[in-house]
């Protein structure tokens, strides 16, 4: 195999480019074998050729195999965002499917569905909550759950007041953000059953 001449591949020289190509492939496959499935893996190095080759003429640096490197873990980042979205958008509506095929198949009044949803809710909140700090749970679950006053659970915790409405305040706004999907979902079958 002859030297690499990038100043040939500019100019269009498909030999060049053959020779460019079988000296790079196996470095940029066995890169992008670091974070992506083998088949990803050719199909991104395929698209940085192809890119290459298409932007021959603008590409102009100083070392072409760092160009090649950083392009290709920038798509392999990317890969791997897209499939991050892509994996909690199908989860998410796996899930939607499954309760709407589940209210479209009930033959109970929309009384067992809501308690069934209601009861999901509850779960998917207990989950949350475990996520907060343990005082914060322990208030969180006293004040809804139990539906004690601030000052009763001041007292049984051995805590002010105030200290009680922090960590209310701060678990409200944790959970809000923490179930914002839930409350979506929860949103749109409200609407379905009403």
């Amino acid at each position: 195999m002859g030297p690499i001449d990038i100043h040939r591949i500019k100019e269009g020289d498909q030999e060049a480019f053959k020779r460019f190509f079988v000296h790079f492939y196996p470095k940029l496959l066995s890169l992008a074998c670091r974070f992506v499935d083998e088949q990803a893996a050719r199909d991104l190095v395929q698209d940085i050729f192809t890119f290459y080759w298409e932007q021959k003429q603008q590409i102009d640096v100083n070392s072409v195999q760092s160009y090649l490197f950083k392009s290709l873990q920038n798509r392999c980042l990317n890969y791997l965002k897209h499939q991050m979205v892509v994996e909690e958008y199908n989860a998410k509506i796996r899930i939607a499917e499954a309760r709407i095929a589940f209210l479209n198949d009930r033959t109970d009044s929309n009384d067992v569905l809501k308690q069934v949803i209601d009861c999901d809710i509850r779960e998917q909140i207990e989950v949350s909550v475990k996520k907060l700090p343990p005082k914060a749970a322990e208030v969180f679950r006293l004040c809804y759950y139990e539906d004690l006053p601030h000052k009763e659970i001041a007292d049984k915790l051995g805590i002010s007041p105030r200290t009680v409405a922090v960590h209310v305040r701060n678990a409200v706004l944790f959970l809000r953000e923490d179930l914002k999907d839930l409350l979506i979902l929860y949103i749109a079958f409200c609407r379905i059953i009403n």
